[in-house]
């Protein structure tokens, strides 16, 4: 089976901005409750899924069925975000400072890159690398050079929005799992502003979940259906919702 595997800004809870049943649960699948879910998405058709955590972090790539390709990672390394972009899967390391390069078929390491601070999230959009690094910022990156070219500060209702962890961009729109809380927030890629947020807390309650299981992480479009696959970590399911986005080039959530 596959491993389907400052201020901070607090978005109250009450919040008219939240929206709790602006999505559907279309279904689920199993999960590998073993892996600390870091990094998802879909590419070609396969699952990619990153998993943390010092000397146990590894990749896989597969589909709803098995594992095909499984890749354990040196002890140091602690991975984080994944995004599979030009038939490149790149992956963040936490406190590393690199971001190492596979081949998606395989997942034999065909690169590295190095960069400052820490790794979080990552996504890309037709031409760049979008990362986080639990600021309040997200980092634009050049793919071939991994060369930091701008900033975007991300905003809700004017205050800045740290925490930003698992990414995934979609027409304009950066989804971001937001870090300690089970909520997903729709990123405008242009403006920086949070213009919605997603209540998941629904989707697997806290009462439900057994010792040791985390937050609500991982995160990947299915162009084929227009639908998201959404987990956490150490969760036992994975679900696929479809979401009601809101419209880019809103300035003033």
């Amino acid at each position: 089976m596959l491993l389907l595997s400052g201020a901070v800004i607090c978005l109250g809870l009450r919040s008219p901005a939240l929206h709790a049943r602006d999505y559907e649960v279309v279904t689920s699948y199993p999960h590998y409750s073993q892996g600390f879910t870091q990094g998802l998405e879909l590419y070609k058709g396969r699952l990619y899924e990153s998993s943390g955590l010092y000397g146990r972090s590894f990749v896989v790539a597969g589909d709803t069925d098995k594992v095909l390709k499984k890749k354990l990672l040196a002890d140091d390394v602690f991975a984080e975000g994944l995004t599979v972009f030009q038939d490149r899967l790149f992956l963040l390391t936490w406190r590393k400072g690199e971001a190492l390069v596979f081949d998606p078929d395989t997942l034999e390491q065909i690169g590295r890159f190095n960069y400052s601070g820490e790794g979080w999230g990552l996504t890309h959009s037709d031409t760049e690398l979008y990362m986080s690094d639990g600021s309040d910022e997200l980092r634009v990156i050049d793919p071939d050079t991994f060369s930091e070219k701008r900033r975007i500060p991300v905003r809700y209702r004017g205050k800045p929005v740290k925490n930003l962890n698992e990414l995934e961009w979609h027409n304009g729109l950066i989804l971001a799992n937001h870090w300690q809380s089970d909520r997903l927030l729709a990123i405008d890629a242009a403006s920086g502003n949070v213009l919605k947020v997603f209540d998941l807390r629904q989707l697997f309650p806290r009462a439900m979940r057994g010792k040791g299981t985390d937050v609500l992480n991982g995160i990947a479009y299915d162009p084929n259906s227009d639908t998201w696959l959404v987990t956490g970590k150490y969760w036992p399911r994975l679900y696929r919702l479809r979401l009601k986005l809101p419209a880019t080039g809103n300035t003033t959530p």
